[in-house]
């Protein structure tokens, strides 16, 4: 396994958020967290790349124990493990490239120049040429998104997370994304564990779906077992979903 959670509890001040989480994440399969806004899975993916120090439980990334890590042993995790924001989270300042090979501008010994071309071939990998030079200022939406996957992949990552991977974003463009994570799961032998409330995402590129409610799992499987769920809210917001879903509402 990747990833195993067990009996996880994670507090925020004097706040349970996290209650009792359990979860086994195998390689190279796509993981979907499935949940509304404020049900508490943007917090567990901050807890697994270490930003926030889980209360109890037990918490295994790469063999490694997260309640025992050193920095070192944090940092090989880290580089392993690539990381797509909500927002994208680029920097403003810099050029696309520079955002992309940040890094290994960072941690690693390389020139500019193969940094640079390394970035260059990464980019085409998500469907961006000619826009090394371009500003994040200068980009739409959907290609701010290819820029964030493209960082996530300059260190060749074993675990991509991304959280809300579609939010913000138009149908359209929103099934370009989808379809490119498919691909990258594909050409990238990645394992994915991906936080989201698009039931497209779920039903289209989940190997396995937890579905969480009030820092929960409610029940895990495949989208049509949950889809005719005994636990009623899973039934209701997977049917329910899949209704608007189809009506373009």
């Amino acid at each position: 396994m990747v990833i195993q959670i067990e009996d996880l509890v994670v507090m925020l001040k004097e706040y349970e958020i996290l209650h009792g989480i359990s979860l086994n994440i195998p390689e190279g399969k796509t993981f979907v967290i499935l949940g509304q806004s404020g049900s508490g899975k943007t917090v567990l993916l901050k807890t697994l790349l270490g930003l926030i120090q889980p209360y109890k439980g037990k918490l295994v990334i790469f063999g490694q124990d997260m309640f025992k890590i050193k920095d070192d042993n944090l940092f090989d995790i880290r580089r392993k493990t690539g990381m797509v924001f909500q927002s994208s989270a680029l920097f403003d300042s810099m050029s696309v490239w520079e955002n992309v090979g940040f890094f290994l501008l960072e941690h690693s010994d390389l020139s500019e120049g193969e940094i640079r071309k390394q970035a260059e071939n990464v980019l085409m990998a998500v469907g961006l040429e000619g826009i090394a030079d371009k500003m994040p200022e200068e980009l739409s939406g959907g290609m701010k998104k290819r820029v964030g996957i493209a960082r996530a992949l300059i260190s060749k990552p074993q675990l991509l997370l991304y959280d809300e991977p579609t939010a913000g974003l138009d149908v359209l463009i929103s099934s370009s994304i989808i379809k490119l994570m498919k691909k990258i799961h594909t050409e990238f032998s990645t394992t994915e564990l991906i936080v989201t409330h698009d039931l497209a995402i779920a039903r289209n590129l989940a190997n396995d779906i937890a579905v969480i409610h009030e820092g929960k799992i409610l029940a895990v499987g495949r989208w049509e077992d949950l889809k005719n769920s005994k636990i009623e809210f899973v039934r209701y917001f997977l049917n329910i979903g899949e209704y608007y879903e189809n009506k373009n509402i």
